[in-house]
């Protein structure tokens, strides 16, 4: 071989080389993106989910409210009605 086509070759290797480098950095910015947007999908769903539980809880203590407040009025009403049975 001459010192030319081995100065071609070289110059082939080295398009190659640089070319694999700029694949792999381009496959690990996308391998990175990916991941970054899945972080934001799964932020969002947490959340949402956040926002779920809060309704519940506000939903179970005025529930438990509602219970309290017919409980003592189905016993206002029971008294009512044992003091109506009385006076006859």
């Amino acid at each position: 071989m001459n010192s030319n086509t081995k100065s071609n070759m070289q110059v082939a290797v080295q398009w190659l080389q640089l070319a694999t480098l700029i694949i792999g950095v381009g496959g690990l910015f996308l391998t990175i993106g990916r991941k970054d947007a899945r972080l934001d999908a799964n932020t969002e769903e947490i959340n949402e989910l956040r926002e779920i539980a809060t309704d519940l809880v506000r939903a179970t203590v005025e529930s438990t409210s509602n219970n309290i407040s017919q409980d003592r009025q189905i016993d206002d009403l029971r008294n009512r009605v044992a003091r109506l049975e009385q006076d006859q």
